[in-house]
This record gives C-alpha cells, sequence and structure tokens, in this order.
C-alpha cells in the first residue's frame, strides 16, 4: 500500500496508473488519501477519505474533491471534518446523501451537465442541453432529486409519446442522470427512477435513393454550382407587410452556392460518411494515395475508412487554403463549415426529394453495397459500424440477388405447368 506525504507536489508528481487504478495515503492523517486514474490519455487525480463506521465491517472510501479545484490542505480539512463524523458514529456518506438529496434537479443537473460536456462529444452535451433547458426543467426542475418518482419520469416520457425517438433519448438522459445522483450521494444506490418506465416502440427511418433519384440529385448539385438555386418554401422569407418597395429586387436571385459545400454533399454521396465526420474532415486524416480516411473522432471512436476512386477524385480538386487544416473551412481558417443545411434543403426541393433527410444519403450508400452483394462484414467497414447488429438493418437488400432467382425459378416451373415450354432435364449421371 502506497503512502506519502500529500502536498501540491508530491500529489502532482505521481505518475499515471500502470494499467489500473492506485490510490496512495497520507502518512500523517488517517484515512487521508488521493486515486489516480486515466481516462482518455488524461490522468486525473482526486482527494477521498477512506474510512469504517464502528460496528461495521465494510471499509468505505469518500471522494472529497479533484486536485486542482481542491488543494492538498483544504482536502486534507474535508478529511478531518469527515474523520470527526465518523467518530460520532454516523456514517459520512450517509449525512452527504440527505444533504444532497435536497437539492433541486436543477440545482444538480448543473453539475451534470459539466460532467456531460467534459466527458461526451460537444454533439452529444449540444443535445442533452437542449433537452435538458426544453423538457427536464419545466417539469421537473423544482423537484428535489430524492423525491422524483417513477410515475414523474413516466409522466415526462408519456408528454413525448408523438416524437417516440426523442422521448426515449430523453429518458435515456434521464436514467445517466439519475445514476450520476446515485455516485454524487443524492439518492441511494440502486434507486434510479427511469428503470421502471417501458421505452416506446421506434419506427425505422430508413429511406434508400433509388437510382434516378440520385441521377436528380446530381443535376440539383451541378445546377447550384453553376447557377445557384432558388430558396425552398421552407426557408423563404414572407413578404413584409408594409413598404414593399424596400424589398431587394434581388431577395430571390438565385446565386452559385459555395464550391466547397457543394463538394462536401457529393462526397457524403459517395462515402457514406456521416455529416459531422465529412464537415471536421481535416487534411491530415485524407490518404488519397492508399485510398483511405483516417478519422481520429467518430460515432464510434477512431475509424480507417477506404476511399473510394470517385470520392478520391472529388478531394483531390479541392483547394488547400493555407493555414487551415481542413477539409472545408468555414469562414475563419481555425473552424470548419458548421452545417449544410441551407444549400442541403435547397438542393433537395430542387431535385424534387423535400422529404429526404441528409443522413438519408448514408443509408442509400449502405443499400447500393448490400444490393451489390457485398457482405454485412463489407457493408459494415465501409461505415465504420462498431458491431454488425447495426449493420444487419440492411441485411433484407442482399436479397434481391436471390428474389432474382427465385423469379426465374417460378417461371420456368410456371411455363412447364402450363404446358407453354416443354424442357428434357437429364437425370445426373445418366447416358447421353
Amino acid at each position: 500500500m502506497a503512502s506519502a506525504k500529500l502536498t501540491k507536489r508530491s500529489v502532482e508528481a505521481l505518475p499515471a496508473p500502470p494499467g489500473c487504478d492506485y490510490v496512495v495515503w497520507d502518512v500523517d492523517l488517517t484515512g487521508f488519501g488521493v486515486r489516480i486514474t486515466e481516462h482518455e490519455g488524461s490522468v486525473r487525480r482526486a482527494y477521498l477519505y477512506g474510512y469504517r463506521v464502528e460496528g461495521a465491517r465494510r471499509f468505505r472510501r469518500l471522494t472529497i474533491g479533484p486536485h486542482g479545484k481542491l488543494t492538498a490542505d483544504q482536502a486534507r480539512d474535508a478529511a478531518k471534518k469527515l474523520a470527526g463524523v465518523v467518530v460520532t458514529g454516523e456514517d459520512p456518506a450517509d449525512v452527504r446523501r440527505r444533504e444532497r438529496a435536497k437539492k433541486t434537479v436543477r440545482e444538480l443537473g448543473a453539475g451534470y451537465l459539466e460532467e456531460v460536456k467534459a466527458r461526451r462529444k460537444p454533439s452529444t452535451a449540444v443535445e442533452y442541453l437542449r433537452l435538458w433547458s426544453r423538457h427536464v426543467l419545466p417539469a421537473l426542475g423544482a423537484r428535489k432529486v430524492g423525491d422524483v418518482v417513477a410515475a414523474d419520469v413516466r409522466r415526462l416520457h408519456r408528454s413525448l409519446q408523438a416524437t417516440p425517438y426523442q422521448a426515449n433519448r430523453l429518458l435515456a438522459m434521464l436514467g445517466a442522470f439519475f445514476t450520476y445522483a446515485e455516485q454524487e450521494g443524492a439518492r441511494a444506490p440502486h434507486d434510479n427512477p427511469t428503470r421502471a418506465v417501458k421505452k416506446f416502440a421506434e419506427t425505422s427511418r430508413e429511406r434508400f435513393l433509388t437510382s434516378a433519384e440520385v441521377t436528380q440529385l446530381g443535376e440539383a448539385l451541378a445546377r447550384a454550382e453553376k447557377e445557384g438555386l432558388r430558396p425552398p418554401p421552407l426557408l423563404r422569407k414572407p413578404a413584409p407587410q408594409k413598404k414593399p418597395q424596400n424589398r431587394p429586387k434581388s431577395a430571390d436571385t438565385p446565386k452559385p452556392a459555395n464550391p466547397l459545400a457543394v463538394a462536401a454533399i457529393r462526397l457524403l454521396v459517395l462515402t457514406g460518411c456521416r455529416e459531422g465526420e465529412i464537415l471536421s474532415l481535416r487534411w491530415d486524416a485524407v490518404d488519397l494515395e492508399r485510398g483511405f480516411l483516417r478519422l481520429a473522432d467518430t460515432k464510434t471512436g477512431k475509424n480507417v475508412r477506404p476511399l473510394g476512386a470517385a470520392a478520391a477524385e472529388v478531394l483531390a480538386r479541392l483547394p488547400r487554403l493555407q493555414g487551415s487544416p481542413f477539409v472545408f473551412p468555414g469562414a475563419r481558417r481555425s473552424v470548419h463549415l458548421k452545417d449544410l443545411k441551407r444549400l442541403w434543403y435547397a438542393v433537395r426541393h430542387a431535385a424534387g426529394l423535400d422529404a429526404l433527410r441528409i443522413h438519408d444519403l448514408r443509408h442509400s450508400f449502405a443499400s447500393v453495397s448490400a444490393i451489390g452483394g457485398d457482405s454485412l462484414l463489407v457493408t459494415r467497414a465501409l461505415l465504420g459500424h462498431r458491431n454488425i447488429a447495426t449493420t444487419q438493418r440492411y441485411a433484407h437488400l442482399s436479397d434481391d440477388p436471390v428474389k432474382a432467382a427465385a423469379d426465374r425459378t417460378s417461371a420456368s416451373l410456371a411455363a412447364w405447368l402450363d404446358g407453354r415450354e416443354t424442357v428434357t432435364t437429364p437425370l445426373r449421371g445418366a447416358k447421353r
């Protein structure tokens, strides 16, 4: 068991965990220690207090706080106060739980959202904040964390039954929040109220483009780049009610689209990548010589995607902006294009595909692979799925060749049944 005099210098000098977390105990104050952990390459140090309540067999460890936000001396003072609670015969964890259970969902939620921001992807943090502000705070914000029961969660979940996908994402987020509340001592262990709430059934939203629709999309992209497209009704500004003479004549005049944005949509069609993966693509991740994209940060972590010749040709034609690492730089060199919404809406409207989502381009890429006879393992590699179960949704598309064989076979047999065709099939091994 490692021990040392815990000071700012000694704590910061502690090395990264050798394959597993470890604790160093203070030589002066019994029970005072620091836990060293590693998460995604960064070393974290958190002060704790270890104790055993009189008459109890279990040795418990209570987190005091992270090194950096707390100095070693501040953490030592907190440990002394916890030791005083133990001397009275009380369990500091129970005391902390009672205090934190008095916090409202709004109060504890602020810390939870900070945890999400630090540990999850930025897009996830943004979506969680939206769900929290729009749905959780109005319904549960003023409730004490320890008072929320399954009926409260079920009521909130049901209020979104018209949008089952969003309702289920909200339920998942609340489940993570109450797990966080348990870890923080605001609720008793194994007391997550979301566990008793069933998810809504979700209807699959896959949409696959036909070859004719892909052609229509390509024609619209070409027009957008050369001539420009009128904004679709969805994005057109309503005509002013007063002083119509002040409306510029060029308000709805088509202008050529940003060629980088057009190229980004072409790559979405030709690679099956997610929108965020393409927009945040860096030149150092593009290997045109070997034909790969080496993506450092995707929904499933680091990923290497094969790059088809047509997609590589699009990338090879793109200019490189000096000083920007991004394939699709934004308004400033230090940022990339944020979204393709305005151009995408205009393109899909011009192509007569108003209901098409940009993510459907990924589904369409997968469908062409499956229909072409590629195995699910190959399609999985093309899309960068973590497990084959995610790719399984495209399995039925690979049945097309089998369906064609069934059509041919049944047509032949039907002709024989009707006497429209006479075919003599020799028995195997029979002499001719």
